[in-house]
């Protein structure tokens, strides 16, 4: 039997969003169900004195190759792959590398190709290697042998290739591998109900993942009429999702014109709410922000942004509530009270931290409220409180989870000597070394004149320089040198500002490191294009909000027209453009843990602290200006 290593969250799953990794783990304790009732994939040992393979020691495992030198043909062969299995499950991944490796698999039998295929894919997966799992999942041997599966194999297989696609964001052929799992399920007509409902939750969140021109490419382009009723039910609920009626309406429209089809029987989850949702809608919401000190800046872009997004709704014809704005600069707690007392039944604020903690510590709130940062020691879990913020943290931990889903394992760190830099660099090292990455350095700017030195030391230069100085010492004459930096390094992660990186990133060239790619977050962009400065930043990537690259989004067309200081609000305004889109869509999203929201900020999830957790785009600088990323992984590409 073949099973995943199970962590609390396993690092081939953790860069995923939220919905994605809790639907994923769902399905592999459901595929572990499914192979018990229909046949495990792995090879039945001829031996009559079979070992158990669960959490065997080293020692047993060696004895279990010890007792297969002494065979020959298939009975040596089960043994090898049962040990195998052992090693992947006490975690022996190098021992279980080598011990596949070692198989002649032109000599394997079907059975036997096929447990050591789904094996070796796992420990692939394991250590991080997406494509190289990739390969053995679609070797022409392991395809062919697809369609002769028992239903058991056929469904695990399948399921396993559906996850990797998802993992390495080939969504378009993830959605094609759930659509061939659909279809099993329905020519099997078994009563596996729960499994086959979950991968259509799984098809959904995958479809959703898609750009709507994609979707809407597809919904024309599509010959089957199942796949194109999936992508047409897709772009018609994602072009609408800033209105929930006309999402509604649009899914009517659809319900009617495809009454057969899988998703018409049952609904995706996130849009089985949306009536109730519609028919709950608050009539009066209350905004807390301060007018006055160190925030008002900070609040009057937020404000800015949910009210383009209020005359949008307008525009669209929605229903409007009525909107009260109140001054929470002090005593926030009784402000809120005061509120609450005026009929709101929505709160949306407040901004300060300390305030937010102040409401945390009451058991519950009498209203939903969505407060527009997060606390940052929570100390309970205050029911109907929401938080929704643009945390430094959620992005150092996107920036690892990429650079290590684009195959790097060896990190440095670049970052300001403050308390801003100390956070997003302790977040990317903890994520990264979660994940199984090395951290080779962490170094702290204060300041332009540290730059230099500080490089010049990282990547080790002057040890390169000092070792020509010693050679021409011996050799007594001169001899051709250029320095070296080291080459153990694979990744740098910067955290800068846009001035900072400008100087930062041409003197890593300087110091003969120009070539290892540089990773950092959303603050090294400020969404205003001047090519002759940022190409200096030519080839960071980073992670960033979609709003910075969505010139005709209404709500940013509405401010652009409105604001002198678009540059130094353009996040807030992002923010308040969502917090006012996804206020109605605050139960949806807590119950149905697999709805997204596709906003200006990012794909928008909420997690189990009703923490609002944003997934960003991905940009990069070339020829000096930013320009959004294709989600699949760069390797993919090579």
């Amino acid at each position: 039997m073949i099973h995943y290593i199970q962590r609390s969250t396993s690092p081939e799953l953790c860069h995923l969003p939220a919905g994605f990794r809790l639907a994923i783990r769902r399905s592999l304790v459901l595929l572990s169900l499914l192979l018990a009732a229909c046949g495990s994939p792995a090879v039945k040992n001829d031996s009559t004195e079979a070992m158990a393979v669960d959490a065997l020691s080293p020692e047993q495992i060696s004895e279990m190759l010890n007792k297969a030198n002494d065979l020959q043909g298939s009975k040596r062969t089960a043994i090898i792959l049962d040990a195998a299995d052992a090693m992947f499950r006490a975690e022996e991944l190098d021992w279980a590398r080598n011990t596949l490796a070692s198989l002649y698999t032109e000599a394997l039998s079907d059975e036997q190709y096929f447990t050591y295929a789904t094996l070796s894919a796992q420990v692939s997966l394991a250590e991080g290697e997406h494509f190289l799992a990739k390969r053995f999942l679609w070797e022409q041997r392991f395809q062919s042998l697809l369609t002769s599966l028992p239903l058991g194999n056929k469904l695990y297989a399948r399921e396993m290739r559906a996850i990797l696609l998802c993992d390495i964001a080939e969504y378009r052929n993830c959605i094609s591998e759930r659509l061939l799992i659909d279809a099993v399920y329905e020519q099997a007509r078994t009563s596996m109900v729960d499994e086959r409902e979950l991968n259509q939750d799984l098809l959904w969140l995958a479809l959703m993942e898609l750009p709507l021109k994609d979707l809407q490419l597809e919904a024309q382009m599509q010959s089957d009429s199942t796949a194109k009723g999936w992508y047409t039910l897709a772009s018609m609920s994602k072009d609408n999702q800033h209105s929930m009626r006309m999402q509604m309406e649009s899914v009517d429209e659809w319900a009617l014109r495809w009454p057969e089809h899988p998703a018409s029987l049952r609904l995706p989850a996130d849009l089985q709410l949306l009536q109730q949702l519609l028919d709950e809608q608050a009539r009066q919401i209350a905004i807390l922000l301060p007018l006055s000190g160190k925030l008002a800046k900070a609040a009057e872009a937020i404000r800015d942004g949910m009210m383009a997004a209020y005359y949008r709704m307008e525009e669209n014809g929605d229903r409007l509530p009525e909107l009260r704005f109140y001054d929470s600069s002090s005593n926030a707690d009784s402000v809120y009270d005061k509120a609450v007392a005026d009929g709101a039944e929505l709160v949306l604020g407040p901004l300060d931290k300390d305030q937010i903690d102040e409401l945390a510590l009451r058991p519950a709130l009498p209203v939903p409220t969505l407060a527009l940062n997060y606390v940052d020691d929570p100390i309970g879990d205050t029911a109907l409180l929401f938080q929704f913020g643009l945390a430094l943290e959620d992005e150092a931990r996107q920036v690892a989870e990429r650079a290590w889903r684009d195959g790097h394992r060896r990190a440095m760190v670049l970052a300001p000597d403050n308390t801003w830099g100390d956070r997003s660099a302790n977040t990317f090292i903890n994520t990264w070394e979660y994940l199984g990455g090395s951290l080779i350095g962490d170094y702290r700017f204060k300041g332009q004149k540290d730059y230099s030195t500080l490089i010049r030391d990282a990547m080790d230069v002057s040890a390169s320089q000092q070792r020509a100085r010693r050679m021409r010492q011996i050799l007594g004459q001169q001899v051709e040198f250029e320095p070296r930096p080291r080459k153990d390094i694979d990744l740098i992660f910067l955290m800068a500002h846009p001035a900072q990186a400008r100087q930062i990133k041409p003197t890593l060239a300087f110091h003969y490191a120009g070539a290892i790619p540089v990773y950092s977050t959303s603050h090294i962009f400020n969404g205003v294009v001047d090519s002759n400065a940022d190409r200096d930043m030519n080839g960071i990537r980073f992670a960033t909000l979609p709003w910075f690259f969505d010139d005709n989004l209404p709500e940013k067309q509405a401010i652009s027209h409105g604001s002198s200081s678009l540059s130094s609000y353009q996040r807030l305004y992002a923010l308040g453009v969502d917090a006012f889109h996804i206020y109605p869509r605050l139960r949806q999203l807590e119950q149905v843990r697999n709805a997204h929201f596709y906003g200006s900020t990012g794909t928008i999830t909420v997690d189990e602290q009703r923490r609002i957790v944003r997934e960003q785009t991905w940009a990069q600088f070339i020829r000096g200006r930013a320009y959004p990323m294709p989600t699949v992984s760069l390797q993919d590409a090579l």
